[in-house]
């Protein structure tokens, strides 16, 4: 699992840990992704509340 797969999935609507482990697999298996899930979802957040 890529951070530029998890950009991806993020870019395309998931908007949580959830919504990622459901599109993509991000941090179902060994869990070693799940910080890098954590900042980009993190991210994420920023940027859409400072948008608003």
């Amino acid at each position: 699992m890529s951070d530029h797969e998890i950009r991806a999935a993020v870019a395309a609507g998931a908007c949580d840990a959830e919504g990622l482990a459901a599109s993509c697999n991000a941090g179902t298996r060994c869990g070693g992704c799940r910080p890098v899930v954590d900042a980009i979802l993190s991210e994420t957040t920023v940027t859409i509340a400072t948008a608003a």
